[in-house]
């Protein structure tokens, strides 16, 4: 079996990823560019993780060499994203992404190797998820004139909200010792990666505790080969997200407001997530999900309706919308939703957004 896996699967990925390098992207317009070099990524990823999937070799025999050159991060993360979005959408989860603008643009590392480490952490965290939503959060912290250290957080959103068909770990025919199985590959993945992160000089961690919203992260130094054009803006220092007039703990309803609790997002500036960052991408997936939420309700499609609207509830929860997290969570389980009552959370949700937009801090308010 390994040998056929070897000869259909690993060989032409590899032949794979050369005939995707030698496209070429210099004649390529810019958006189709970015495109073809978050494939190549991928595919480089992909070709890496099969190579040590297929190797029966013990794991402490095996010469680990990096291959450093010049890598965009971001490709990474987004070709990683890309592969493992289909498992993800399987058992009802969406990974966001964060990246904040001080990670440079091109870092010396081992594409390859940084990307399998990613992988490994975010189909971890996929297979043992409940939730209707994973952020990813990427941030840098800046070493000295030529390094960075970059960290990439893997966190969970909405933890009380467990969707009513969510798809088990292990399919409904599958055994007890096939899921025994299945962990111990997910551990020896873990194994390997815990290698990678040390030949690299960084640290990797993953959490079993129900608890804590960050279930994975993994931080390195980076010699930087291109700082980018936001390079400037690296100083730890974070002005107060919310005007003073938004003091209190709570935002108070009104009939043009939605009320969301300051102190969820004050919790994750505690865990160093950047909050000008992060609730960009929160606002973009937000979009994304009102829109398509307007779009599926009008098509009646009840199945998908209901995952999206359990989705939507994680994403509130995690800025501490607490009414509408409730009401989102209601509709998910609800047999029959009428048209109403769908158009509301829709403009609820709208409004949410629109408060977290103009909450910011005038100061900050142009940061993306």
């Amino acid at each position: 079996m390994l040998g056929a896996m070897r000869l259909y699967t690993e060989a032409p990925l590899t032949a794979l990823a050369g005939l995707v390098e030698s496209l070429g992207t210099a004649a390529i317009p810019s958006a189709q560019r970015t495109q073809a070099l978050m494939i190549q990524s991928a595919v480089h990823t992909w070709a890496q993780t099969l190579h040590d999937l297929l190797d029966i070799s013990p794991l402490e025999s095996r010469a680990l060499v990096l291959d450093e050159s010049a890598t965009n991060p971001r490709e990474v993360i987004d070709g990683v994203i890309a592969l493992l979005a289909p498992t993800a959408g399987q058992r009802g989860l969406r990974p966001t992404v964060s990246v904040d603008q001080t990670v440079a643009t091109l870092i010396l590392a081992d594409s390859a190797r940084l990307g399998q480490i990613f992988f490994h952490l975010l189909n971890r965290t996929i297979q043992h998820s409940t939730q209707g939503q994973i952020a990813v959060v990427v941030q840098a912290d800046r070493l000295n004139a030529g390094s960075q250290r970059i960290s990439i957080k893997l966190m969970e959103t909405g933890r009380e909200a467990v969707h009513h068909a969510q798809v088990p770990l292990f399919g409904p025919g599958a055994s007890p010792a096939l899921g025994g199985e299945w962990a111990a590959h997910l551990d020896a993945c873990l194994a390997l990666c815990q290698i990678l992160a040390q030949r690299m000089q960084g640290e990797l961690s993953v959490s079993n505790d129900s608890e804590s919203a960050i279930r994975a992260s993994f931080s390195a130094p980076f010699s930087v080969e291109q700082w980018g054009s936001s390079a400037e803006l690296t100083s730890n220092a974070q002005a107060p997200l919310f005007a003073s007039a938004a003091s209190s703990q709570v935002i108070a309803a009104s009939a043009s407001s939605e009320p969301f609790e300051r102190r969820y997002l004050d919790a994750l500036s505690e865990e160093g997530i950047n909050l000008h960052t992060f609730l960009s991408a929160w606002r973009r997936s937000m979009t994304d999900d009102l829109a398509r939420l307007n779009g599926l309700h009008h098509q009646r499609d009840i199945d998908e309706l209901h995952t999206l609207l359990h989705r939507l509830s994680g994403a509130v929860g995690l800025v501490g919308a607490r009414s509408l997290t409730e009401a989102l969570r209601r509709a998910s389980t609800a047999p029959d939703l009428e048209t109403s009552a769908i158009d509301s959370l829709i403009e609820r949700g709208r409004t949410l957004v629109t408060q977290l937009d103009t909450a910011i801090d005038p100061h900050w308010s142009t940061i993306r």
